[in-house]
Order: C-alpha cells, then structure tokens, then sequence
C-alpha cells in the first residue's frame, strides 16, 4: 500500500497533497466544530420567540374618557364654543336687522351709503373674528389631545414592558346602536378585527395613570 502510495505521489504529487490537504481540513473541522454558531439551533430559537412573543391591544378612545383632566378641558371648551356661538349669534341677528332697515333707504342716498359701508365693515369683521375664535378652540383641542396621548404613551409603554409585549395594537369596541353613521364605518375599519381578551390591556393603562385603585 504505501509502495502504491509512493508510486502515485510520483506520478502526481499535486494529487497526493490535494489529499493529505483533504484529510487534514476534515480532522480541524471535526476538531473545531464546536466553534461554529449551532445555525440549525439559533433558527429554533428565533422562531420560538416570535412564537412566543406577546401582543397586546388597547382601546384609545376609552382610556381618554376616563382620565378625568381630560373629560374636564373638553367639557370646559364645549361650554366656551357654545358661549361663543350664542355671542356670534345674537351679533349676527343685530347685523341681519341692520341690513332690513338699510333696504327701507333710497340706495342713491347718502345714509344708505353711509350704513352700507358701516354694514360690510361690520360683517367682514365678524367673519374675521369668529375665524380666530375658531382656529383658538381648534388650538385648545389640539393640546387636550396631544396632553393626553403624551400621557397615555408613556402608559402603554410601562404597560407593554411589565408585561414583556412587543407590540401594542389599537382596537376599537363595538359602538352603540344609536351610533351614527360615520361611528359604524370606523368601526369597521378598524385595526384589530378580534383578539383574546386577555390581550386587552386598556384597564392596566387606566391604572398605570390613575392608580391602582382605578376600575
């Protein structure tokens, strides 16, 4: 054997060496395999995690009905726009009376002239003031929100990583039956079409802002 061995490396020693190199590469592999990463084992592993990862959904619109600082600066801005409405309102019917006295006068006089004029001075500056009013309660209301959302976030996330959750979800309860149009198709577009109802952590929300003795 080793004379037939000999004979070959003569005949073709680059082919000897090819597999002596062969043989050598195998014992290291063999010899170093528990160095490379267990591939087939990570693969397990990550897919049992996603397996295994938790997911949770929450109901916005109720928890902002029960943080009570909330309820209380839209409550309070629903009564300033209503104040307001009455206010331009009433402005309004002076200014419509104005206008039926003004159609008594001769358009070719001078005080028809004269009142039409105080008239449009009048009403361009209505217009502009219930504009203003209107982008300052829309202001107010933006800030109620964004207050409160700030607020909830910072929740969800405590909420979220007490629990080991990954990813919360937005859903949306059923509406009521005197719900109006616009109510029933946000409801059906909703995110979150069913879920476990242990995956609802609205109420831990609720009491990570309120306290623990919020129901």
């Amino acid at each position: 054997m080793r004379k037939s061995v000999w004979i070959a490396f003569r005949a073709n020693p680059v082919l000897l060496l090819s597999i002596l190199a062969f043989c050598a590469g195998g014992w290291w592999l063999g010899y170093h395999w528990h160095d490379f990463p267990p591939v087939a084992r990570a693969e397990t592993a990550a897919t049992d995690t996603r397996m295994n990862a938790r997911i949770g959904v929450i109901d916005l619109p109720a928890v902002m009905q029960r943080i009570p600082e909330f309820r209380a600066e839209l409550t309070e801005l629903q009564s300033d726009v209503q104040r307001a409405q009455s206010q331009f309102q009433k402005r309004q019917s002076e200014l419509l009376s104005l206008q039926k006295e003004l159609q008594t006068l001769p358009p070719e006089s001078q005080e028809f002239q004269q009142r039409q004029q105080t008239l449009q001075q009048q009403m361009s500056q209505l217009q502009t003031e219930m504009q203003l009013q209107q982008q300052q309660f829309f202001e107010r209301e933006r800030k109620a929100y964004l207050s409160a959302f700030g607020r909830i976030d910072e929740a969800v996330q405590k909420v979220a990583r007490a629990k080991g959750l990954v990813i919360v979800l937005r859903q949306s309860r059923p509406p009521a039956a005197t719900s109006n149009p616009q109510e029933l198709l946000a409801y059906l577009a909703r995110e979150v079409i069913w879920a476990e109802p242990d995956l609802d952590i609205t109420d831990d929300v609720v009491r990570e802002l309120l306290g623990p003795l919020q129901k």
